[in-house]
C-alpha cells in the first residue's frame, strides 16, 4: 500500500469547510520530509480552531519548516504574502505543501498569489468529505468546486475522497464517497489522486476495493473538547 507522492513541487490542497484538508496537508508534509526538504504553508483564514499552527512543533521536530502569516496579518481579508512564502514558491530545493482556506472564501487567498505560482510546478487538489453538507451530491461538488475555481483563479487538477463520519467511519461510508467522487471525475475530465482513510482502516478498504489507491493517515487535528 503506497503512501501518496506528489508529483509536483507545489501541492496545494483546498476544499469546502470540514472537508479535512488541513489533515491531508499535514500527512503530505509529513511523508515529503522523509526523502526531501519540504515546507508547509498555512493559509486557512476560515477556521482558527484546526490550523497547522496547532501542530506547529511537532511538524518542525519532524523535518517540516512551516510558514504562516503573522496573526495580524491573518485578520486582513486576504492575507500579504510574506517573503518566507514566496520563497516557497520561487525555491527549487524544496517541496511546498499549501493549506488554503476553506470555501470560495478562503479560496480568494489562493487567488492573491496566483501570479506567484510557477508555471507547470503545482498541482491543486480539491478534498472531499461527501458526508458533509454541500458535498453529498456530484452536483454539490461540481458548485462547490466551479466557485472555488473562479475565487482562485487556477483550475482543480485532482480529487481527494476524504469522505469520513470521525469515529463512526466505516469502510463502506468511505467507499461510497468514492463512487460519488468518481462520477464528479468523470464529468471533469479529471482524475482521483487517492482516498485519504484513518491508518487503522486503510487495510480494510483497501481489501475491499483493491484499485482504489489509499493514503493511510494520521489525525493530528482534535477538536478542543478531546483536547
Amino acid at each position: 500500500m503506497a503512501h501518496f507522492f506528489p508529483t509536483k513541487r507545489i501541492s496545494i490542497f483546498v476544499g469546502a469547510l470540514g472537508s479535512g484538508k488541513t489533515e491531508l496537508a499535514i500527512n503530505t508534509a509529513l511523508v515529503l520530509a522523509r526523502e526531501c526538504l519540504v515546507a508547509l504553508v498555512d493559509l486557512d483564514v476560515i477556521n482558527p480552531q484546526y490550523r497547522v499552527r496547532m501542530v506547529k512543533e511537532m511538524l518542525v521536530s519532524r523535518g517540516v519548516e512551516v510558514v504562516c502569516p503573522p496573526d495580524q496579518l491573518l485578520q486582513a481579508d486576504v492575507p500579504a504574502l510574506t517573503p518566507a512564502m514566496l520563497g516557497v514558491l520561487s525555491r527549487e530545493d524544496r517541496y511546498g505543501v499549501f493549506d488554503v482556506g476553506g470555501d470560495d472564501i478562503g479560496a480568494v487567498v489562493l487567488g492573491s498569489f496566483r501570479p506567484y505560482l510557477p508555471a507547470g510546478r503545482y498541482a491543486v487538489y480539491y478534498v472531499v468529505n461527501a458526508c458533509r453538507p454541500h458535498s453529498a451530491t456530484a452536483a454539490d461538488i461540481h458548485r462547490m468546486i466551479d466557485r472555488i475555481e473562479r475565487a482562485a483563479r487556477v483550475g482543480v487538477d485532482y480529487l481527494v475522497n476524504n469522505t469520513n463520519l470521525g469515529s463512526e467511519t466505516d469502510p463502506e461510508t468511505i467507499i461510497e464517497g468514492r463512487r460519488i467522487l468518481d462520477v464528479v471525475a468523470e464529468q471533469r475530465g479529471i482524475r482521483v489522486a487517492f482516498t485519504g482513510v484513518r491508518a487503522d482502516m486503510a487495510a480494510a478498504v483497501q481489501e475491499l476495493h483493491a484499485d482504489i489507491p489509499v493514503f493511510p493517515l494520521r489525525l493530528y487535528m482534535r477538536p478542543p473538547w478531546e483536547k
